[in-house]
């Protein structure tokens, strides 16, 4: 019952005004319920145990590693395991299939590893010159964050210690975290004899010690080979600093390029074209083979070639085609005692 009061006292109020507050009552007490959208707040069914999200994780993760190192397996990946190759070759008698098979997946994973490490610590501290010289990397792409790439390098490089030791080479996957270690966050990187005279030649050493000793044991002879070959790869390693020069000038590096300018072309050139001279000298390539001296006339016009385009190149693009000629070299250098043992 509503009660109107004016003027002339209380009144009673309009037909059908009762009927109206009532149901204005009823509304304000009684909420509108809506129904349920069948697509809002829907879970994502993820199937049996969540295997799809499992294997969209796997996807993603090996996605990130790519990213990170497919520029880099033609000095680690595959010279590595051509090189257990030799090492499983010089053995006598041959070891059985089991073996033989056993060992050389232990060091494909071994060095999927071992340069995954590397390019977390390089690119995590890289993501400024990055953005110049490698803008599609997963950090300065976006892909991944700076947090999530120190995890993947803590784990990394917790794996490769564990398995160098559970294989027996532990010392020399320490040498390599160790200088990872100097070029990544001490400043290692910054002058061009601690960046290629020290770094590359020793990071090769790592590479050959490792592969060699997965398969057998590391005889003066071979010594002998590892030590020349990493230290002719340090010496005319600069070739990679041709085509990162903007990039290296925004980190502050000393790299030769920068240094001697144009004249750089020409005296690394002359360096090249000398190394074989050089490699011929010291007995660079060792093998009973006949075929030897066909390999190394091979790697000799390879090196001719590889001086001709550190001279006429003139851009960014060819100079990574340059850095890669050596890359190949290298390989070529470590399958002579795979293929010829």
């Amino acid at each position: 019952m509503v009660i109107l009061i004016g003027r002339g006292g209380i009144k009673e109020p309009p037909a059908g005004c009762e009927r109206l507050g009532e149901r204005t009552k009823t509304m304000m007490q009684t909420p509108h319920l809506e129904e349920p959208s069948k697509t809002m707040d829907a879970p994502e069914v993820p199937g049996s145990l969540g295997v799809s999200f499992l294997s969209d994780a796997i996807l993603n993760e090996l996605i990130v590693f790519w990213g990170f190192t497919w520029r880099d397996f033609s000095m680690s990946v595959i010279p590595g395991s051509m090189y257990t190759l030799a090492a499983l070759r010089s053995l006598s008698p041959t070891p059985p299939a089991a073996v033989f098979l056993t060992t050389l997946a232990r060091s494909i994973l071994y060095f999927l590893i071992f340069i995954y490490a590397f390019d977390l610590a390089n690119q995590i501290n890289g993501v400024a010159e990055d953005r110049i010289n490698k803008p599609d990397r997963p950090l300065s792409s976006g892909l991944v964050t700076l947090k999530g790439a120190y995890v993947r390098w803590y784990l990394t490089t917790g794996a490769l210690l564990g398995m160098a030791y559970a294989w027996g080479i532990p010392q020399w996957a320490a040498m390599w975290v160790v200088l990872t270690v100097y070029t990544s966050w001490c400043g290692g990187d910054k002058h061009w004899t601690t960046k290629n005279l020290l770094f590359m030649s020793v990071g090769s050493l790592s590479i050959l010690t490792a592969a060699w000793g997965l398969a057998a044991p590391i005889t003066p002879r071979v010594w002998r080979s590892m030590l020349q070959l990493s230290a002719m790869f340090g010496v005319v390693a600069s070739v990679q600093d041709m085509r990162d020069a903007a990039g290296d000038k925004v980190a502050g590096r000393r790299t030769l390029p920068i240094l001697l300018g144009s004249s750089f072309r020409w005296v690394m050139a002359s360096i090249i074209a000398l190394a074989p001279a050089v490699g011929w000298k010291l007995g660079f390539i060792y093998s009973t083979s006949e075929f030897v001296g066909v390999c190394g006339a091979a790697l000799t016009m390879a090196m001719f070639y590889l001086a001709y385009r550190v001279v006429v190149g003139n851009d960014k693009k060819y100079h990574h085609g340059t850095y890669m000629v050596l890359t190949y070299i290298y390989c070529g250098c470590v399958a002579v005692p795979m293929l010829l043992p």
